[in-house]
């Protein structure tokens, strides 16, 4: 008898458990535009768990911009993306609902006009960027991330280094300042950052891109031509347009024999980059190998009939006959 009693508890401990596992929690609230406060209608509310790859929930909000979500299992915490039309996309992550509540949680989303404006109010601003971070670190970068490609690198910045404020070891974040410091042309520090976003996100292998350009810009050649190896490997087309740029600053810095090679060089890994063609017929032009510079023109003009130099290509062709 007793061991009949230990098996029926283990039998309601297993019988339970899964229950116990699931309990309900719904999220509502209202939706408004951040700079009029009218409400937003027809915002799609998406909710997603990492946890479970297959787990996808929508809502969407009414004429008054209202929306309610039930969740059958508000254990997880689940991400959260905000979208409209016109608006700026609003995200947060590892939100807990609260189970076997009712939970008001109301948002703003911003007009994409209107963050254009601050964006353009701000861009010729030199000091500190006064900017509204909320939310965790993802969240933040998210939001430098969005003002790195409308191109401001102030605000884009400033959303990058309050996201560091609040977990220094956040990879993408630091790949974000990386590429905004490159795109300053501040090279010390673009490197920086790049090591470390490599050093706490090493599946971002753009970012050897970043290295290259910060190594070369510093005069470190071995270790620009390691870090294009590696573009090489995730990315042949990337780094044989680095080589192509760094042939063309040469050849346009009156350093022909210095070009030369490298255009080569972008050859026998790229056999159809037409305009490497182009560029190195024009180098055999410069030491009489005419013969060498036909057979690089005609070729440009098979791989690229429709290209701007198309037409320069043909009057050296005419005047090599």
């Amino acid at each position: 008898m007793r061991r009949t009693a230990v098996i029926l508890v283990i039998l309601a401990v297993a019988v339970c458990a899964p229950m116990a596992a699931q309990l309900p929690g719904t999220l509502f609230g209202n939706v408004s535009d951040k700079d009029t406060g009218e409400p937003l209608e027809g915002v799609v509310i998406s909710i997603t768990d990492k946890e479970a790859p297959n787990f996808h929930q929508e809502a969407v909000t009414d004429e008054r911009g209202r929306y309610e979500i039930f969740l059958k299992n508000a254990v997880p915490k689940y991400d959260f993306n905000l979208d409209k039309e016109g608006y700026r996309p609003y995200t947060f992550s590892d939100y807990k609902v609260i189970s076997r509540k009712r939970t008001r949680e109301n948002f703003q989303l911003q007009s994409l006009g209107a963050f254009r404006q601050t964006l353009a109010l701000a861009a010729d601003q030199t000091g500190p960027v006064e900017i509204e971070a909320k939310g965790n670190h993802v969240t933040i970068y998210n939001q430098g991330h969005e003002a790195l490609n409308f191109g401001d690198f102030n605000i884009a910045k400033a959303y990058f280094e309050e996201s560091l404020a609040k977990k220094a070891e956040y990879g993408p974040a630091h790949g974000g300042m990386a590429r905004v410091y490159e795109k300053k042309g501040e090279w010390a520090k673009a490197l920086e950052h790049a090591l470390k976003s490599l050093e706490f996100n090493p599946s971002d292998t753009d970012m050897n891109q970043v290295l290259y350009a910060a190594y070369n810009a510093l005069g470190e050649k071995d270790k620009a031509e390691a870090a294009l190896a590696r573009v090489a490997e995730a990315n042949p087309e990337m780094a044989g347009q680095n080589l192509f740029n760094q042939a063309a600053d040469l050849y346009n810095n009156g350093d022909l024999a210095a070009a030369k090679p490298i255009f080569e060089r972008v050859l026998r890994s790229d056999p159809r980059n037409g305009k490497a063609h182009y560029m190195l017929g024009l180098c055999y032009i410069s030491e009489g190998a005419n013969d060498q510079a036909k057979e690089h023109f005609n070729e440009f003009l098979r791989l690229s009939p429709r290209d701007p130099d198309a037409q320069t290509a043909k009057d050296m062709l005419a005047y090599l006959e």
